[in-house]
């Protein structure tokens, strides 16, 4: 009994380790951003990623998946590129973000499983789908003259898989079906942002400003999704209740 005591206990010390190592490191990174040049950020921001890495993996242990590992794999190695030669290593960042949204949107499948198929139909989500495209098609069209005509094709699959990666979130959020969506939501509306600011931040227009809100939106969207999938419960059709009729 006083042996599970300790190994309860030093979980427990592990993950608010973790807890404060994340924290603090955020805040290094934003600082970071704020008062240096961006090439530093390549020696934190990744590590900020590598710490919500030993977080999900302390917090899932068994059941950890590994899909996601990889994923954030590939996001830490996105970022070392993205802040060392984004215009050179431009094919590989976005073919990284292509992976890195792929692998969350298998991930996040199981959550729609259960979905209705009204929520398909919903107005509300195809406003906000058409929007969304609308915003990625603006992107594109305002950073088609900077993109290399051998390259489009890849700016191409990475918006397309955001497009894909959004309306994934939206539905889940529409169908209203777990209680910790806005997690999932905030998520997607940060990682949107942080897609859409860093080309223009790196190709049209550098702004300080606009490195500090990629930083903040590209971390708090990867650990939200983490805390979603770690905290959300997949529900079984006979748990979902009808709200409307």
């Amino acid at each position: 009994m006083i042996k599970k005591e300790l190994i309860s206990l030093d979980f427990y010390k592990k993950k608010s380790v973790l807890t404060i190592l994340f924290f603090v490191s955020f805040f290094a990174s934003i600082m970071v951003s704020t008062f240096l040049d961006k090439n530093y950020l390549i020696y934190i921001v990744p590590v900020v990623i590598f710490i919500i890495l030993l977080k999900y993996i302390s917090l899932t242990k068994k059941n950890t998946n590994l899909l996601f590992v990889f994923a954030l794999l590939t996001v830490i190695v996105s970022d070392i590129l993205l802040f060392y030669c984004f215009e050179e290593c431009f094919l590989w960042i976005s073919l990284l973000i292509s992976v890195y949204l792929v692998s969350c949107t298998l991930i996040l499948i199981k959550y729609l499983n259960r979905s209705k198929v009204k929520s398909l139909l919903s107005i509300s989500l195809l406003i906000g789908v058409l929007l969304v495209s609308y915003l990625i098609y603006a992107v594109l069209e305002l950073l088609i003259n900077y993109i290399p005509d051998n390259l489009l094709f890849f700016a191409f699959l990475t918006a397309f898989s955001l497009i894909i990666y959004t309306l994934t979130i939206t539905i889940i959020y529409v169908n209203d079906n777990y209680t910790n969506c806005t997690l999932l939501l905030a998520s997607g509306i940060f990682y949107f942002f942080q897609i859409a600011l860093s080309p223009i931040n790196e190709l049209l227009y550098y702004d300080r400003t606009f490195t500090v809100l990629i930083v903040i939106c590209h971390i708090l969207s990867i650990y939200l999704f983490m805390k979603f999938i770690v905290d959300t419960k997949v529900i079984v059709s006979g748990d979902i209740k009808e709200k409307y009729i």
